[in-house]
């Protein structure tokens, strides 16, 4: 359907905040990349480790949805880069871990800083009554960008049965 169908449902207000948001996200993960000297795929994938601590290449390759092949290839280029280690398991050595180097979580961390310390100024700020209502919304928000995201295609590599991961990220807990 033609931009014009739409002109009027993009040029709302809140449409035109969550554009925003979603493009400031993006100049942010390459921000952050710049800093790190990785491109947007590998900040893709530092970013999954970082909030999984360690993943499989299956699993990385599941989430990123791209071949094993392609994760070892990123997983290679954040090793070299100094971004991640590659780790056996006590209970399984043949299988290989990827987990993130501290150091570069500082310093992806120390470029955040300030955005999430004002972000939860913002947030304490808010009334119960407000906070419901945005949670409400954001709530709604998620499922939608869920929903257009779709499932993760299946990767053409077979993946060993105990590397199960969550494909879709889930919606934040709300305590409701």
């Amino acid at each position: 359907m033609p931009r014009a169908a739409y002109a009027d449902r993009l040029s709302d207000p809140i449409m035109q905040r969550l554009k925003a948001i979603s493009f400031l996200n993006l100049e942010i993960g390459k921000k952050i990349g710049e800093t790190l000297g990785v491109n947007v795929t590998d900040m893709a994938a530092m970013e999954l480790l970082i909030d999984a601590r360690t993943l499989t290449p299956s699993q990385l390759a599941t989430q990123l949805k791209v071949t094993t092949a392609a994760a070892t290839q990123i997983v290679d280029r954040l090793e070299r880069a100094g971004h991640v280690t590659r780790e056996r398991k006590t209970i399984d050595r043949r299988k290989i871990f990827v987990a993130p180097v501290e150091a570069s979580e500082v310093r992806a961390f120390a470029l955040l800083a300030p955005m999430l310390d004002a972000l939860s100024g913002v947030i304490s700020d808010l009334t119960p009554t407000e906070r419901s209502v945005i949670e409400t919304f954001l709530d709604k928000v998620v499922d939608i960008y869920l929903q257009a995201s779709g499932p993760p295609s299946p990767s053409p590599d077979p993946v060993e049965p105990d590397d199960a991961s969550p494909t879709v990220p889930e919606r934040p807990s709300t305590g409701r």
